[in-house]
């Protein structure tokens, strides 16, 4: 939810801003603004913005202390899947008013109104609200974690694994903010800035401003693919920042890193290094950024490293070579990008030729678009999960040959549910991208006896892959066709 709600707090005000999303240099405000009554001033619409947000920021902070009060007094553990549903809803609530926010009361407008519009700093400044209620939801779930820590102390020190003090409610936020929230935030603030750039910049070059006056579409043109390099400019050259966003140092010389560099080898990754992220405790994880070989790095937290066998890091590891391997991330980006080609140029086409208005037809396709990705993004990101958590038996197994045995799948089951009681992680919760624990240890105890080269979940990846092109291809049409104006009908 946490990288749902970023995504959607910055790509909504990047569509109403007229940014670059919808390939328009328009920079004249919010396009809702018309819908407030004149009367209404840009201060009590500010106003009404922020009581709302302060509403909503109270109403969480009370239903979470009721949930710790019964804890505290009952030790019910149900008190804990409240508070979280609580957050839960808070996050959901603050997301909903935003929208509501950027695109009824005109919020862009009145930062521009206020500030002007410098490239990106508007948007930044209306973000402001909605993340200010995100990073209170991580306070909000301060005492919370701090009760599940110190209920899993004694645990810890049975089973010998060093013990962290927990960090002060603020530190906590901050902590949860670099770690949690900086994956999603840096990259797309860097994208959707240089999109905006470059809609400043490009009809004001050579031959593309001369088109422009021309009323030519080279500028036109132009525009989405100098967008869409700098995008993979972007994610490429990212992970050298986020090394340093989060707190990382190489894994040291010794029989940890031989074993992981060997593991790469055997199954033909390159990386640039194995990485232990330094969280003090907080935080059982393991992660791969980069989509090139040098500057590609797998990450795992210290955390990890500390409470989990040697298998079951061989497996975490193991499932993270799999994402490179399989080139999930080329795939993931793929059919998102397929799918906001598909369903926004083919709904906006159906809209245009069912007579509907142009900001109909436009902010409709964006709409379904917006829906259709979501949805596709968790499809298939979680689809990518399961072959990687596959990928991890299989290893453990032995390779390619004979069949996923007990004690792979059972590595890689055994270090999820660690991972998720260390993390005070309910086995049973669900989440966008990457599904329930408990779900991804069934299917894994499903893969026990199952031939290792032929495994179900790669087939079905396959077919998601299949369809991936198909899409991608459709949707790459239906964007070609309309610049060209092939069809009968206008797409805006």
């Amino acid at each position: 939810m946490p990288h749902l709600f970023v995504i959607l707090v910055l790509v909504s005000l990047s569509l109403a801003g007229g940014s670059g999303l919808e390939g328009t240099a328009s920079h004249t405000g919010s396009w809702a603004d018309g819908l407030m009554p004149g009367s209404i001033g840009a201060g009590w619409r500010l106003s009404l913005v922020l009581s709302v947000f302060i509403a909503i920021g109270t109403a969480g902070w009370v239903g979470v202390r009721v949930c710790v009060r019964s804890l505290d007094r009952r030790g019910r553990a149900r008190a804990v899947s409240w508070a979280w549903r609580i957050i839960s809803l808070t996050r959901v609530a603050a997301l909903l008013w935003h929208f509501a926010s950027v695109f009824v009361l005109g919020l862009l407008g009145v930062v521009r109104d206020a500030v002007g519009d410098p490239v990106l700093l508007d948007e930044l400044i209306a973000s402001v609200p909605a993340f200010a209620v995100l990073l209170w939801t991580y306070r909000l779930a301060h005492p919370i974690e701090r009760r599940l820590r110190d209920a899993l102390m004694i645990r810890a020190l049975d089973e010998g694994r060093p013990v962290y003090a927990f960090p002060g409610p603020w530190r906590f936020v901050l902590a949860s903010a670099r770690n949690s929230l900086a994956i999603m935030f840096v990259p797309l603030v860097f994208i959707l800035g240089w999109s905006e750039a470059i809609d400043r910049v490009l009809p004001l070059l050579g031959p593309f401003a001369d088109a422009a006056e021309q009323g030519g579409t080279l500028a036109t043109a132009g525009a989405p693919a100098i967008r869409l390099a700098g995008s993979v400019a972007i994610f490429a050259l990212i992970p050298p920042v986020m090394t340093r966003v989060w707190d990382t140092v190489p894994i040291p010389p010794g029989e940890l890193r031989e074993e992981l560099e060997s593991l790469a080898r055997a199954h033909r990754v390159r990386l640039r290094r194995f990485l232990v992220w330094r969280t003090h405790g907080s935080m059982l994880n393991g992660a791969v950024i980069g989509i090139t070989p040098w500057l590609r790095y797998i990450v795992l937290t210290d955390a990890l490293l500390e409470s989990l066998t040697e298998a079951e890091v061989e497996a975490v590891a193991a499932h993270e070579v799999a994402h490179v391997r399989k080139r999930h991330m080329l795939w993931l980006a793929l059919s998102v990008i397929g799918a906001a080609l598909l369903f926004g140029e083919g709904s906006a086409l159906v809209l245009d030729a069912a007579g509907a208005h142009e900001s109909v037809a436009l902010w409709g396709g964006a709409g379904i678009s917006l829906v259709a990705v979501l949805l596709i993004l968790g499809a298939v990101s979680r689809r990518f999960e399961w072959q990687a958590d596959a990928f991890a038996a299989r290893h453990l197994s032995g390779g390619a040959a004979g069949a996923v045995t007990d004690a792979g799948a059972g590595a890689m089951s055994s270090a999820l549910g660690r991972v998720a009681r260390l993390n005070g992680i309910p086995e049973s919760r669900f989440t966008w991208r990457h599904g329930s624990i408990a779900t991804r240890r069934r299917r894994l105890r499903a893969l026990v006896g199952t031939r290792a080269d032929r495994l179900p979940i790669d087939r079905a990846v396959r077919r998601v892959m299949l369809m991936t092109l198909l899409g991608f291809g459709a949707g790459a049409w239906l964007a070609l066709a309309g610049f060209l104006e092939l069809w009968p009908y206008g797409t805006g």
